[in-house]
């Protein structure tokens, strides 16, 4: 065993030789260029240009759907941004200090230059004066999906403004929120500094905690003197701004840009210009590009959704010793992509919301591939005692079915019996044995072997 614990990535040579770099596949990924996303990038920049001459930008609001490149877009003009004023920065301090004979004179140059040796004058003086004559840009990054209170998003920004010592860092908690202000008030102004804070996912933050940290950020520029700060927002929700108190949306005063999802020539562009830096060209398929671009193209044009496919399909293929990344190795991957994500889902879920789903579930695998709300409570009920648990009551149960139904994994419809009434079929979206095997190795474990007590005959 000690043999085989320390030879195992040995025996586990691929052999194959596919990926040149696969973490250009990954979304996180930056690339030089974005196909089909310049003009979205060259209106940011037009409004971001400003910043780089003293001038405050205007902040956006950027929208689109999953995967329409909005992340990786603002995190390219991000580092443009930030290189162009660091260029910036030191071609003052060196037209400042880099004194011209034929301007000054000979004698004079040359004391000035003795003058800054003796003096260290870049030392004491460059940076200070240097922001006189530009006052640089720094970018923040937050995403709003983990940092989802007004006190963690104000805690980031002011320790990811400049590298800071342990014992300056503002704390993940514990301090009262009008001290974190007083405190990242200071922080800012220190910096003296044109700072542009992209937010993403900004809609998560806004419907956890309110829109607090937007009128907080939108007004603060009033209460700094050497820096200013603009915002950059960006959202899924095309109706984000709608939930904005109007104070709030008045103070944002946001221009607002919207990315459209990519369509399957645009998908089979983007992957192909990745699989060139990705795999070695005689590594692939010539149509597994467009396969994997028409599947995610019927998924609203996620680029996200591309890139991960032909990633897995790719990995799957080496773990194969395959020479070449055809098209079965994309349906595998398909297959595998969303069974792990719905998984994942399901594996967060609450435990009488997993009970409401396994009751579902456990329907399903019997046969009743359609069921109604009153046999999900029954079964459901029946569950829950068995594992000892406090039996929801039937409105309780219908709202987490609900949610349910909004993560995709079952789906409701209400059908009309005429006088009869009306009733709610639900169907289950998921593969049930699969899920049913996940949750028996898990917190349900009890309840493997037991079947439904009821056993129903209606049909729809």
């Amino acid at each position: 065993m000690g043999k085989l614990a320390s030879d195992i990535f040995d025996i586990l040579d691929l052999g194959g030789r596919i990926f040149k770099n696969r973490e250009v596949l990954r979304y996180s990924y930056i690339p030089d260029t974005l196909p089909h996303r310049e003009r979205e990038i060259m209106n940011i920049a037009s409004i971001l240009i400003t910043s780089l001459e003293g001038h405050t930008p205007s902040n956006i609001m950027i929208y689109g759907m999953t995967g329409t490149g909005k992340t990786v877009v603002s995190k390219l003009l991000m580092k443009a941004l930030q290189e162009k004023s660091e260029m910036m920065d030191s071609k003052v301090q060196k037209s400042f200090f880099n004194v011209d004979s034929t301007f000054l004179g000979d004698d004079i140059a040359a004391a000035f230059s003795t003058l800054s040796i003796v003096l260290d004058f870049d030392e004491i003086y460059g940076n200070e004066l240097a922001r006189i004559l530009h006052k640089p840009v720094k970018c923040i990054y937050i995403n709003c999906q983990q940092m989802d209170t007004q006190y963690r998003v104000m805690t980031q920004i002011a320790n990811r403004l400049a590298p800071l010592k342990e014992e300056d860092r503002l704390p993940v908690s514990g301090l009262p929120i009008d001290e974190v202000h007083c405190r990242v008030l200071e922080k800012f102004d220190s910096s003296n500094s044109l700072i542009i804070i992209f937010m993403d996912e900004i809609d998560r933050l806004i419907y956890k905690s309110g829109d607090d940290i937007l009128y907080t950020l939108t007004r603060i520029n009033e209460e700094l003197q050497k820096s200013k700060v603009s915002i950059i927002g960006i959202s899924n929700n095309l109706r984000f701004l709608d939930y904005l108190d109007s104070r709030v949306r008045s103070s944002l005063g946001a221009e607002e840009l919207i990315f459209d999802p990519y369509n399957a020539n645009q998908l089979r562009d983007i992957l192909t210009h990745r699989a060139e830096e990705a795999f070695y060209s005689e590594a692939i398929d010539h149509d597994v590009i467009s396969y994997c671009a028409a599947i995610a193209a019927q998924e609203n044009g996620d680029a996200r959704k591309a890139l991960d496919l032909l990633r897995v399909s790719a990995e799957l293929a080496e773990r194969d010793h395959s020479p070449r990344l055809s098209v079965i190795y994309v349906k595998q991957a398909q297959k595998k992509i969303e069974m792990d994500r719905v998984t994942q889902v399901v594996r967060t879920l609450p435990l009488q919301t997993k009970i409401v789903l396994y009751s579902i579930l456990q329907q399903k695998i019997g046969g009743r591939i359609k069921t109604t709300t009153k046999e999900v409570v029954e079964t459901y009920s029946f569950y829950a005692s068995k594992m000892d648990l406090t039996v929801l009551g039937r409105r309780q149960v219908v709202n987490l079915m609900n949610e349910l139904d909004k993560l995709g994994l079952i789906q409701t419809k209400v059908i009309s019996f005429g006088r009869h009434g009306r009733t709610t079929v639900v169907e289950a979206n998921v593969p049930g044995t699969e899920i049913i095997n996940n949750l028996h190795n898990g917190i349900l474990s009890k309840l493997k072997g037991i079947k439904p007590r009821m056993l129903y005959t209606t049909t729809f």
